[in-house]
This record gives structure tokens, C-alpha cells and sequence, in this order.
């Protein structure tokens, strides 16, 4: 091995970027974990070089309270890529990364109507889609996390609708608003909010369901993303009830839903085996695609897919399982 490849050298630049932004990051750090400041900083520099823990990460897992080797056990950003490249193949990974190709592979399990924008009049196309469907949500094709994700109506100007094709090469879909059935729209009323299941296809060729959240919006935002400030709660797959707290980004807690005012823990999710037969026909469309992050909605019509994410997020991911998943998926891959 080269001495540079050992010393991993190849990071030094990015950590350099890093620092910035670690300084910064150390005060909040500070406050949440009662360290001293020098202390947080050097942590999140150490844990983001060696393993790829960004602050996030090092927040969201609370790992000032953890060991050394509890800490080792979680998956951070950097593992995650490792797992995509382990676990997809490149034709299988373009295809959820496109929103466009993957819905039209899953178009057997989407209700919804949706398009594909042309990239010559594309306002022209979306126009054409609003005055169909009155509430659309238009997504960048390549993107996640909720980023670039935009609600329109009929109500919306022409000139908010051009701005947003002004000088932008952006490729999107447009897909017409769906709602939540009355059981799960009772928690939040203003989002679509969904069910997140992480699934793996071991080395025997078996289907794992390693965690099973809801996702929720805070009540002011139409978005469940965790990076949107959604929340997530753990699901009790046997029950179907949410277990415990709910969880937001940066170590926020919530008991009780700060909009509707709703307990989680106990709270019932209807109808929520039926998922998993769901989930064992959307798990053999692409077999190439092992490792994936899916977001379910359940509406008044039934089950359908929102999108797949390769790799899955690790905060939702670990936050709910309440430890990490780093060795435990490497023994079944």
C-alpha cells in the first residue's frame, strides 16, 4: 500500500475545508454535549478524517455519549457510498437517481400522474399539467433531500413559474399533489407524509427490512425530508405503532407532534402490513438495486411508491434503529 494511500493523504484537502466549518460547528457542539469547545473541534475533525462522520453525523448520533468503538459501529456519509457501490450496480443506481426513469420502471406501483418537462418549453408542459391537476409538486430530476423541490397551484404567477426556468438547465418532473389517507393526515395535515423503509438483499438472496419510520412535516413546511426539518418516528413492525419519540436533524426530540399536538408513542398506523407485500414486489423490479431507502404513501386509494433512494440516508436510518448498522450489514452482505 502507498504510504500516501495509508496516511490517506488524498483526504488532507478536504478536511482543510473542513476546519472552517468545524470551528463553527464546535459551538453548537459545545452546548449540546457540555464539552469544552478545543474538544468538540479536534472530535469532529478526527471523526470526519478517519470515518466520514460530518457534524451532522456526530450530532444526530449523539456521539458524545457513545464510545469510542459504538461509534465505529455507525454508518456515516462515507460508508454510505461504499454500500452504494457494494450493493447497486451502476445501471440500477442511474436508475433511482433519475426521478424520471424511476418512475417509469415503478409506473406499475404509482398512482399518481406525473411528467417528464421538456427541456424546450418547459413551462410550457407544466402549465399544461397545473391546469389538469390545479396542485402539483415540480422536482428536480437528479436531486434529493427535498432540495429544489417546489409546490405550485393554479393559483401561482406566471412570473413565479418562469423564474424558476430562468437561466437553469435543471431537468424536471412534475407530479400532481396526493394526500395522505385520514389516519396518517391527522398527524400532519399541511404534508404528504410517508413511510421510510430500509431494505437489503443479503448474500442468501433474503430480503431484510432494517428499520420502518414515519415521516412527518413540522407542521409549517408541505415536506417530510428530514433535511426540510421533518421528523421521524420509529414504527413497531409487529403492531404497527410508532415507538417512542420522534426525531428531527440536529438531536431535536419531540414527544408530541408540535402541530397537531398528537402523542407518537402508541399512536396506530392502519393498515400497515400490508407494506410489506408492497415491499416484496418493489424489491425484485430492479435486482440489481440492493441497498435502498423507500418512501411509501398511504392515501385514501392505496399503497404507493414515492421514490427510492440508493443509498439510503444514515440519519433516519440509525436515529430510528437506535444503534449503528455499519458491521451489522457487512455480516450479511
Amino acid at each position: 500500500m502507498g504510504i500516501a494511500k495509508k496516511l490517506k493523504l488524498y483526504r488532507i484537502k478536504t478536511v482543510l475545508k473542513y476546519i472552517p466549518m468545524s470551528l463553527k460547528n464546535s459551538v453548537k457542539l459545545a452546548e449540546l454535549s457540555k464539552q469544552s469547545r478545543p474538544v468538540c473541534f479536534f472530535n469532529l475533525l478526527y471523526w470526519y478524517y478517519f470515518y466520514g462522520f460530518d457534524f451532522i453525523d456526530y450530532c444526530s448520533f449523539k456521539f458524545w455519549e457513545l464510545s469510542a468503538a459504538e461509534r465505529k459501529s455507525y454508518i456515516s456519509y462515507r460508508r454510505n457510498d461504499v454500500l452504494r457501490f457494494r450493493l447497486s450496480d451502476p445501471e440500477s443506481y442511474d436508475i433511482f437517481l433519475d426521478k424520471a426513469r424511476f418512475n417509469e420502471k415503478f409506473r406499475k406501483y404509482i398512482r399518481r400522474d406525473w411528467k417528464l418537462l421538456s427541456e424546450t418549453d418547459p413551462l410550457r408542459d407544466l402549465n399544461s399539467f397545473i391546469a389538469k391537476h390545479s396542485q402539483v409538486i415540480l422536482k428536480p430530476v437528479s436531486d434529493f433531500g427535498g432540495r429544489g423541490v417546489i409546490k405550485l397551484s393554479d393559483l401561482s404567477s406566471e412570473d413565479e413559474k418562469r423564474e424558476i426556468f430562468k437561466d437553469n438547465d435543471t431537468r424536471y418532473i412534475v407530479e400532481e399533489c396526493i394526500e395522505n389517507n385520514e389516519n396518517l393526515k391527522k398527524l400532519a395535515p399541511g404534508s404528504l407524509n410517508t413511510i421510510r423503509f430500509v431494505t437489503l438483499i443479503d448474500k442468501t438472496g433474503e430480503l431484510n427490512v432494517l428499520i420502518s419510520a414515519l415521516r412527518v412535516g413540522n407542521g409549517s413546511s408541505f415536506m417530510d425530508n428530514f433535511q426540510s426539518e421533518g421528523l421521524a418516528c420509529a414504527i413497531d413492525t409487529q403492531t404497527g405503532e410508532l415507538r417512542g419519540k420522534a426525531y428531527g436533524i440536529y438531536c431535536t426530540e419531540y414527544a408530541s407532534h408540535p402541530y397537531s399536538g398528537i402523542k407518537f408513542d402508541g399512536y396506530k398506523i392502519e393498515d400497515f402490513r400490508k407494506c410489506f407485500e408492497f415491499l416484496k414486489d418493489l424489491t425484485k423490479v430492479v435486482p440489481g438495486a440492493r441497498y435502498v431507502g423507500w418512501d411509501i404513501a398511504m392515501t385514501p386509494w392505496g399503497i404507493e411508491v414515492i421514490e427510492g433512494n440508493i443509498p439510503p440516508g444514515e440519519y433516519v436510518t440509525q436515529i430510528i434503529s437506535g444503534r449503528g448498522l455499519w458491521y451489522e450489514i457487512l455480516e450479511k452482505i
